[in-house]
């Protein structure tokens, strides 16, 4: 009788008609996607959300007993929406983020004008005491501002004709430069054979060459600074 009654039960359950309206006892949810399969009332996007949540209950190990199509559908789309209300606000702030830093960094810009103008080459000797292959570079540094500037740094960006980037580096330069004043500074780093982009910015001449200056903060002589991760 018991068995008898079930499949009476079963028979209800999937002779709804419409898929929606469907409900799961725990033990047929083959035949409930097989209803679904055979019928049109589900978009395929509801179907969408009903397969995904129906993942979730599975990995949850939560039941599905007693839901209906329905209702997993509208849960599944409501989490759905409400993570897409989370990216799209978290864009919003990484977009605002990446805004004010590019205003911050072009005030910056306002101040100190970098720009490389010599590039040699190293390479290891031990017996004058070079250990590695270099790279060397040499910049020539402006204060534009009406302050003297203690010490500054950035990032440097090298990029090839079409825009694409061959290297970048911290950059940090602590002489004085008095407003209005232009200097030097020169430094290298440690050059890597195997490095691709190593290989290209050695063999690549300035002039073919596009270069980038991000300024990130400057300190004045007079003990007031430009900051743009303090001030973010």
């Amino acid at each position: 009788m018991k068995k008898i009654a079930g499949a009476i039960i079963l028979l209800l359950i999937l002779g709804c008609n419409n898929a929606n309206d469907l409900r799961f006892t725990g033990k047929n949810t083959e035949e409930v996607m097989q209803k679904i399969r055979q019928s049109k009332d589900l978009t395929g996007e509801e179907v969408g959300f009903l397969v995904a949540g129906m993942a979730r209950y599975a990995i949850t190990d939560k039941s599905l007993e007693g839901k209906a199509v329905k209702d997993v559908i509208a849960e599944q789309k409501k989490i759905a929406q409400e993570a897409e209300t989370r990216e799209a606000e978290a864009r919003r702030l990484a977009e605002e983020a990446a805004k004010k830093e590019a205003a911050l960094a072009a005030e910056l810009a306002k101040y100190i004008v970098l720009a490389p103008y010599k590039k040699s080459f190293t390479k290891a000797d031990f017996m004058s005491g070079t250990y590695e292959d270099r790279i060397n570079m040499t910049f020539v540094v402006e204060n534009k501002g009406a302050k003297d500037i203690r010490a500054f740094k950035g990032i440097t960006k090298f990029k090839d004709l079409f825009g694409e980037e061959i290297t970048s580096s911290q950059f940090s330069c602590d002489q004085p430069i008095k407003a209005g004043q232009k200097g030097t500074w020169s430094g290298s780093k440690n050059y890597n054979q195997f490095d691709v982009s190593d290989k290209k910015f050695r063999n690549t001449e300035l002039v073919d060459m596009k270069f980038e200056w991000i300024p990130k903060a400057i300190i004045f002589t007079d003990g007031t600074t430009l900051d743009i991760d303090q001030r973010n």
